[in-house]
């Protein structure tokens, strides 16, 4: 899934620079580039697609020129993660005969960050395979090291399940509860409990089983997912946008996983960080001795635990901050955002107000 806007990311990530075309954690790659290296060669090129907006096909294909143009889905829409699963599920629908249609998707998310590349390929393969040999959705549930209020959580039952074709040391349950973004109380209490995952937002599951479980849990959806695969079989685009566009703006989260009958989670921990909001880098980048960290080579005196991002560089805009602690400086080319890191997730106050106002900075 590579539709996202990121505006958390505010101001480097902007309506015609989404989060998933930064280079903000590798200098040298964007977050698209990165999840696609994860994932190699488990899943070779030819079977990677991405879906994204109409509006940001063609940044995608220059993004990622190793993708086959065909193997890149263009939503005519934004309609959150459900319309974008309903959309892939269509495209792989289309054409097809029955005994064709029993494939295995793997739905992951092009911006966020994996730490050890190698343990994440041996869950993702654990994932496939559980996919593959059960009637069940299944998900990744994160280990959580910290009470984040960032992440939605997952609560799982206390008996591990055996699940054919995964390995003994892959540990699986049955998940009880979605639950959403927590307050800082409720996320320390499922922390302590040890029954809470974080909710990575991956998901595996073979084509037939998503469809048997959209047809009970949101049959309007499992309705246009048959509709457009019916319209793309035949090249009907004003079919595909009428349907599409009365698709309601919804996450899967809430249209499907909240309410299927068999989800299954796979415990996981390699090392994931979705990557959501400023503060992230204080996890994710190496910090100097004050536990600032700077990019851009900005000026820091007398300065403590502080993020200062400055995207053109010393050479084009110097930047400076002095005697300051625990703020997030962000400067691009034609914006600057000054935020206490632990008001991060509000960044988005930010853009809504700037919308109002009809600025071209968003």
């Amino acid at each position: 899934m590579a539709g996202g806007s990121g505006e958390r990311f505010w101001p480097l990530s902007r309506k015609s620079r989404p989060k998933q075309f930064l280079r903000i954690i590798d200098g040298s790659r964007t977050l698209l580039e990165q999840m696609i290296d994860y994932i190699l060669p488990l899943i070779p090129l030819e079977r990677i697609f991405l879906a994204t907006g109409a509006n940001q096909a063609k940044d995608i294909k220059k993004a990622a020129p190793q993708i086959s143009p065909g193997n890149i889905m263009e939503e005519p829409f934004k309609r959150n993660t459900a319309g974008c699963l309903v959309y892939a599920a269509a495209n792989f629908l289309a054409g097809r005969q029955d005994d064709e249609a029993d494939l295995v998707m793997a739905i992951l998310a092009a911006d966020h960050l994996i730490l050890r590349p190698e343990q994440f390929r041996k869950v993702l393969s654990s994932a496939l395979s559980a996919a593959e040999n059960t009637e069940a959705l299944v998900t990744l549930g994160i280990t959580p090291d910290r009470p984040e209020t960032g992440y939605g959580y997952i609560e799982i039952g206390g008996e591990k399940l055996n699940v054919p074709g995964t390995p003994d040391d892959i540990e699986i349950f049955q998940a009880t509860r979605f639950c959403e973004k927590p307050d800082l109380t409720s996320a320390a209490r499922y922390v302590s409990s040890g029954r809470y995952l974080w909710n990575s937002g991956m998901f595996f599951w073979r084509l037939s089983t998503f469809l048997d479980e959209l047809r009970t849990a949101a049959p309007e959806l499992f309705q246009a997912t048959v509709d457009i695969s019916q319209a793309l079989s035949v090249g009907n685009q004003k079919k595909i946008h009428s349907v599409f566009r009365e698709i309601e703006n919804i996450s899967i989260d809430y249209a499907l996983m909240e309410k299927a009958k068999k989800v299954i989670v796979i415990k996981a921990d390699f090392g994931w960080d979705d990557i959501g909001s400023w503060d992230t880098l204080d996890r994710t980048m190496q910090q100097d001795e004050q536990g600032n960290i700077a990019v851009g080579d900005p000026v820091i005196i007398d300065a403590r635990n502080n993020i200062i991002y400055n995207e053109p560089g010393a050479d084009k805009r110097a930047v400076g901050i002095v005697g300051v602690e625990g703020l997030a400086v962000i400067v691009s080319e034609d914006a600057v955002l000054v935020i206490p890191k632990n008001r991060a997730q509000e960044v988005r106050k930010v853009v809504e107000e700037l919308k109002k106002r009809n600025n071209g900075q968003i």
